[in-house]
């Protein structure tokens, strides 16, 4: 005799999908033994209600062959014994007539006979109804049943792959779907509640991860009906604890995810609120797997709307009251150590008002932690007193928190969220004189933290050059000074409008902290400065554009280019360009080389300044070789797109030029392009 299946039918689901688009999930059931058949049921209680009903089913089992009415007339009779049944109480023997009469089995060869995408759906609709009418029978039924929901299951949810399939249709198979399964559910409140639950769970989360985007929907969707109906069954009690741990992550993670999916005004961002609210308000049975959630809260918050953004960190807020330890050490070991959404996540749990005691007091525990310490391969020692740092500065602490060998180490560790407790602890320390001096021998293990090119991170760092550059004499201040200047240049180009002001004002500060010997040196990033510095004197805000005026002011001091300082003086940008492109055609092609990433600025403004200085670079360098102006040509075409038409325009006018000058590569015919060509291009950059 065949083996009976388990009562959670589980191998089904272990293929691939593709597999099971053209097979039943579930394998054969052994039926269940009863007493010899007799003739007729008139011994059942039912019978004297519905006699043709159920004579009908007696007939249609025992005759093999049978057409589409009698199926759907079989069905529809199914649904109107156990119906009448239900209603009046005269349920008893109604488990034996349906295991005699193979009820289950029948509905489900029913559902079996045609390929999952044949569109029989009025038979499958029947089929759906009979199999919720018929979970109102008692337990002698509960392994069939639940292998014949697999089929209901199987069947609908590979239906709605058919993207012919009518909306309406749609709409009410799902209705019936829900039907049957609350009504299995309805029939077993006791304690096998959930572990039906728990099988129908396991059959819809597989569905949840299908390749079609509406297959997945709708088998989130009843989930998240099926655990709202339970949710009022037993609203007495936090009922998350009778299901499986993995099942619920999944269903916070499906929740979460969906609701990216949805407006906020539809339907089913409603029933994702809904859950979610009964996952917050049970926290420790629904979001106690905290690396999982934290994974998922880190992937979703880098494109998600301001609305989504707040729902996920209310999650986070509630991760860090519950399991505070957890989240922590999950933070630190389980997410990207050099992502700056990361670095976001644990500023903003170290930050949460609500339990920041709790935290602050967690964090030292953690940081002592061995699981830590082995990630990061130091000892508890080197990572002891760090956690100091998000404490008041107070005299005590900071005399203990100012231990350069231990905070070097944490300076060196390939972590965004150590980094951040180091540099605040640097940051406290250099706001005092006596201690700043002693950080000295931290700012190149500082200076490498720019590489990271995070915001928060930069911040810190500048904070700390700014500071303890004023205690140190030149002698001291002019190694680092050098070092430092050159990996200021690209924060001049940064996102943030408030780094590239700092690090262009401290650029100033360490060209006068240069000793007289070293100054050769430090004039080649000078130099190299200039363009940035130019360009930036058109900049949208109005303090970098005065912070870039000024600073290259000071750089042609430096340079004791006179003419130029001048021109630098007056601010004046057409004659400072000019001044620039008339030097050695060395330094000119350099110039052309910084100002083609201007090109794709996200201001317009400096866009079309990189457009007219590169128009005036070749006109005035005289640049005749093919292979550059290809190069330039290419460059500029880029912004004949842009949302700007008349830098389009400019960028067109650019591009004819460059060309004509390739076209033309004889002098006479290069002076007959400048005659006709070159002077209005000159016009526009306002050199004649």
């Amino acid at each position: 005799m065949e083996q009976r299946p388990p009562s959670r039918p589980r191998v089904a689901w272990e293929e691939d999908e593709s597999s099971q688009e053209s097979s039943s999930l579930v394998e054969p059931i052994e039926v269940c033994e009863v007493e010899p058949l007799q003739p007729d049921a008139i011994w059942l209680p039912v019978y004297e209600e519905e006699e043709e009903a159920v004579d009908f089913i007696e007939a249609y089992v025992r005759n093999l062959e049978r057409d589409e009415v009698q199926k759907m007339k079989f069905l529809s009779n199914v649904v109107t014994v156990c119906t009448t049944a239900q209603e009046k109480g005269l349920l008893e023997g109604l488990d034996i007539f349906c295991c005699r009469n193979k009820l289950a089995e029948n509905i489900q060869a029913l559902l079996e006979e045609k390929p999952v995408d044949y569109l029989c759906t009025d038979v499958w609709q029947e089929a759906l109804l009979a199999t919720a009418a018929l979970s109102n029978v008692e337990t002698a039924l509960e392994g069939e049943m639940l292998s014949l929901v697999a089929a209901c299951i199987s069947r609908v949810f590979f239906l709605l792959r058919n993207e012919d399939l009518d909306t309406q249709i749609t709409v009410m198979i799902l209705e019936n779907l829900d039907i049957m399964l609350k009504s299995l559910l309805i029939s077993s409140l006791g304690s096998s509640v959930w572990e039906k639950f728990q099988s129908i769970l396991e059959m819809l989360l597989y569905f949840t991860t299908s390749s079609s985007i509406v297959v997945q929907a709708n088998a989130t969707e009843r989930i998240w009906k099926l655990v709202g109906f339970l949710h009022s069954c037993f609203c007495e009690e936090p009922f998350g604890k009778y299901i499986q741990p993995s099942q619920r992550t999944a269903i916070v993670l499906r929740t979460l995810e969906m609701m990216r999916n949805y407006s906020m005004y539809d339907d089913e961002y409603g029933y994702a609120e809904f859950i979610l609210d009964i996952a917050i308000q049970d926290p420790a049975s629904w979001l106690m797997d905290v690396p999982n959630i934290l994974r998922f809260i880190h992937e979703s918050l880098s494109n998600c709307t301001t609305a989504e953004h707040l729902k996920l960190f209310s999650v986070l807020c509630i991760l860090a009251n519950e399991f505070p330890r957890e989240l922590l050490i999950s933070i630190l070991t389980d997410l990207p150590t050099l992502d700056s959404t990361t670095l976001d996540i644990w500023k903003a749990t170290l930050s949460l008002p609500m339990n920041s005691e709790e935290i602050l007091q967690e964090l030292q525990n953690v940081l002592r932690d061995k699981r830590v310490c082995s990630f990061f391969e130091v000892n508890t020692v080197d990572l002891s007193t760090v956690h100091l740092a998000m404490m008041r500065p107070k005299d005590q602490a900071l005399v203990e928190l100012c231990d350069p060998e231990r905070l070097q180490v944490c300076l060196r560790l390939q972590s965004l969220p150590m980094l951040s407790l180091a540099l605040r602890a640097l940051t406290m320390l250099s706001e005092r004189p006596k201690m700043g001096r002693k950080l000295l021998v931290l700012l190149p293990d500082v200076m490498n933290t720019l590489l990271y090119d995070n915001r928060h991170i930069t911040e810190k760092a500048l904070t700390v050059f700014e500071n303890v550059i004023g205690y140190l004499e030149k002698t001291e201040a002019s190694p680092i000074a050098l070092a430092l200047a050159e990996r200021l240049l690209p924060l001049f180009n940064n996102e943030s409008s408030e780094v590239q002001e700092r690090s262009i004002l401290l650029f100033k500060d360490l060209m006068e902290c240069v000793v007289w010997w070293k100054k050769g040196e430090m004039k080649k990033t000078v130099r190299r400065a200039l363009i940035p510095l130019l360009f930036r004197m058109s900049d949208e805000t109005e303090s970098v554009a005065k912070a870039s005026a000024v600073v290259l002011l000071a750089c042609t001091m430096f340079l004791k280019w006179k003419q130029l300082e001048h021109l630098a003086q007056n601010e004046d940008i057409t004659r400072i360009r000019e001044y620039l492109l008339k030097q050695k055609s060395r330094r000119v092609d350099e110039y052309l080389q910084q100002s083609l990433p201007y090109l794709e600025d996200a201001q317009a403004n400096l866009r079309q300044e990189a457009v007219k200085f590169i128009g005036l670079a070749v006109y005035h360098a005289g640049i005749q070789s093919e292979e550059k102006l290809n190069e330039l040509i290419q460059a500029l075409q880029l912004v004949t797109k842009d949302v700007d038409s008349s830098l389009c325009v400019l960028a067109a006018q650019t591009i004819l030029c460059l060309r004509s000058r390739i076209k033309r590569p004889i002098p006479l015919w290069v002076q007959l392009a400048e005659l006709f060509c070159w002077p209005c291009i000159a016009r526009a950059y306002g050199s004649v």
